[in-house]
């Protein structure tokens, strides 16, 4: 598979998560304008599969508590953190699952826990992959797919 279909499934898979569980419209943010880090909480998972690799994801800090206020029925100044980033865990598994699904239906994969990363992250954690962000009304999200196999594989020579 293409890097460009496996941008489509992320950009088709956050656009489906955003809007049918947090009802937030989702417009795609040219690549060469994706933020990094920033004052965000950061989720990463990995999973087994044909082929494994890791989906990690960034949410702006207001936004998830933005987003854990609904998701959870509550009250904004009523979230915790902790509620916070665990809604940003469950946002990544969703996103993890969607995207896979779309790519490799035939294929099973199991999925880690997500987890949450520090804020710190290395730039090469954020360089490797597939990335894609949307911009919604209360903040940008990013995700990025990385899998162990390459995703275009080259192209066997024909014996002679």
């Amino acid at each position: 598979m293409s890097e460009m279909a496996v941008g489509e499934a992320l950009d088709e898979a956050m656009k489906e998560i955003l809007e049918r569980m947090f009802f937030l419209e989702a417009a795609a943010i040219p690549a060469g304008t994706t933020p990094r880090g920033g004052d965000a909480v950061q989720a990463r998972l990995t999973f087994a599969g044909e082929p494994p690799g890791s989906l990690r994801v960034s949410v702006p800090r207001a936004a998830a508590r933005a987003m854990a206020a609904d998701f959870l029925g509550v009250d904004e100044a009523g979230v915790s953190q902790r509620q916070a980033e665990d809604v940003v865990c469950e946002v990544a598994n969703m996103i993890c699952g969607s995207v896979l699904s779309r790519l490799e239906s035939a294929v099973t994969f199991h999925l880690s826990a997500p987890e949450i990363m520090a804020g710190d992250v290395a730039a090469e954690e954020w360089d490797t992959g597939t990335r894609h962000s949307a911009e919604t009304a209360i903040g940008v999200f990013t995700a990025i797919l990385r899998m162990e196999s390459p995703t275009c594989p080259a192209a066997e020579k024909p014996v002679s």
